[in-house]
């Protein structure tokens, strides 16, 4: 019986709970909490998967704020990345028991703000041989688990293009979040 999956974007200590060995854990954006909290999670007896964007990568000084994904990304295209893991830390992660690294794009752009279906296909090509290039140059791993941006899979059109690259396990909407699970 598959288990069903959780979303997890910042992560706090409250939310980590026993009963969530009963869920398949993913963890969007590559966010420094997520590296921070491991040694908690990695107590958990389930599979974990990080979705890492490789273009929003901290390469020096790490914030230990952890304010909202959505401010991690809004300061990221400002071009501040202190919210985010670095490359030894995901690379670590890839080691660990029950850990998947997954793509979540390389830009993490919302496509809906692309003009036409030519544009969308095209940016969703180049942005996979990038993010495709960086694991293979950075973890030397091809990411078989893929994570909408914005858990947006444009209809399938997302991914019908990734399924050429090879990319065939997809995640979006149809998780739980887990803030939702806790109060509920």
């Amino acid at each position: 019986m598959d288990k069903p999956v959780l979303m997890i974007h910042k992560i706090e200590k409250n939310l980590i709970v026993p009963k969530l060995k009963d869920f398949v854990l993913t963890f969007d954006d590559g966010l420094y909490n997520h590296f921070y909290y491991y040694p908690k999670i990695e107590k958990i007896e389930t599979e974990k998967i990080f979705f890492v964007s490789t273009n929003i990568i901290c390469k020096g000084k790490q914030s230990k704020k952890f304010i909202s994904s959505e401010n991690c990304h809004k300061k990221a295209f400002e071009g501040n990345y202190e919210d985010f893991m670095n490359v030894d830390q995901i690379s670590y992660l890839s080691t660990r028991k029950n850990v998947i690294i997954g793509g979540h794009s390389h830009f993490h752009k919302n496509l809906n703000f692309f003009s036409s279906l030519k544009d969308k296909i095209d940016h969703i090509k180049m942005d996979t041989e990038l993010m495709l290039e960086w694991f293979n140059k950075n973890l030397n791993i091809f990411p078989v688990k893929f994570c909408f941006p914005y858990n947006n899979d444009l209809n399938g059109l997302y991914q019908t293009v990734l399924k050429s690259y090879g990319i065939n396990e997809f995640y979006g909407r149809e998780r739980v979040s887990i803030e939702g699970y806790i109060s509920s």
